[in-house]
């Protein structure tokens, strides 16, 4: 009797045990397909570069929009396919209004060298602006010539021997990002130690006060003409932040697209290096020299079309 009380105690809880592991594991993969749906499947795409320059060059032109430079859309798109340029953009006006900004504070600038002593210290705001104009209205042209020009690029891009790793089609990508980093890191540092100088070991201020004698410095051209003001002086300081940004772009940007156009060399390379002792076909040679070409036709294409950058850069 009392063995079969026990074997019923023990039934009892055997089914209380299932019951409760039947709630449990129904608990746990309601909570599993919750996580399940709020969740985003990732993609092989989510983990792959696709190694093209149109991708690796892309955060360096978002940088340039944001200072008025380079109004074409599409930067962000998957492939050159999503690249366009129209004068009916935001991107253009903006970029056309900072050309119109820019060549008002060269009027500004000329006029106060008119009513000074001609030498090279006053003349150098002039020859600054100048530059600064002329690269941005190159930059413009470049703009309207950049879909083609990338659709060139990625033809050519697309007949090259392909990446051995996902690690190698990353590595062009990292290593234009990484460049214009610290390129554009330095010359930030450079700026804000150049505002820091001239803020507290001015010897002439102009004013009492160190930030308004700076920003008055730095707009001088525009209160020979203006009374003083805060935020005229805030306008001409941000004028000058975004022709210094400009003045510091051109070099980057040329080296980006020298680091893209050795990167296509060097895959042709690297693959003539791995059957240089084979015996290779003849439609191999003739293969890897109209590759060749094609590098070189991209490279003068590139050329003629940054040109004018080129020239003032130097």
């Amino acid at each position: 009797m009392r063995q079969l009380k026990e074997r019923n105690r023990c039934n009892r809880s055997v089914r209380h045990l299932k019951i409760q592991g039947k709630i449990w594991l129904k608990n746990l993969k309601s909570g599993l397909d919750l996580i399940r749906e709020s969740q985003v499947r990732g993609t092989r795409n989510n983990f792959l570069h696709d190694g093209s320059f149109h991708e690796a060059v892309a955060p360096v032109l978002a940088v340039a929009q944001c200072f008025c430079l380079m109004p074409v859309s599409g930067i962000s798109a998957p492939t050159y396919r999503g690249l366009s340029f129209s004068r009916r953009s935001w991107r253009f006006w903006y970029s056309s209004l900072y050309l119109c900004s820019t060549s008002v504070d060269l009027a500004f600038s000329i006029r106060r060298v008119a009513h000074s002593v001609l030498d090279v210290r006053s003349v150098e705001p002039i020859v600054f602006h100048v530059s600064i104009l002329i690269a941005s209205w190159q930059f413009l042209n470049l703009a309207e010539l950049w879909p083609g020009l990338m659709r060139h690029w990625a033809a050519v891009e697309r007949r090259l021997p392909g990446y051995s790793s996902c690690l190698q089609r990353a590595r062009p990508a990292r290593r234009l990002k990484m460049v214009a980093f610290v390129l554009l890191a330095v010359s930030l540092m450079e700026h804000l130690l150049s505002i820091i100088s001239v803020v507290y070991y001015d010897f002439c201020p102009r004013r009492k006060d160190p930030v308004e004698s700076y920003l008055h410095g730095t707009s001088a051209q525009l209160f020979e003409v203006f009374p003083y003001s805060n935020w005229l002086a805030w306008l001409g300081k941000i004028q000058n932040v975004l022709l210094t940004f400009g003045w510091s772009y051109m070099d980057i940007f040329l080296m980006m697209l020298g680091m893209g156009l050795s990167e296509m060399l060097a895959r042709l390379n690297r693959s003539l290096e791995q059957q240089v002792r084979q015996p290779m076909p003849e439609a191999y040679w003739t293969w890897s020299r109209t590759l060749y070409r094609s590098i070189v036709e991209l490279i003068r294409e590139v050329d003629d079309a940054v040109s004018g950058i080129m020239l003032i850069s130097f």
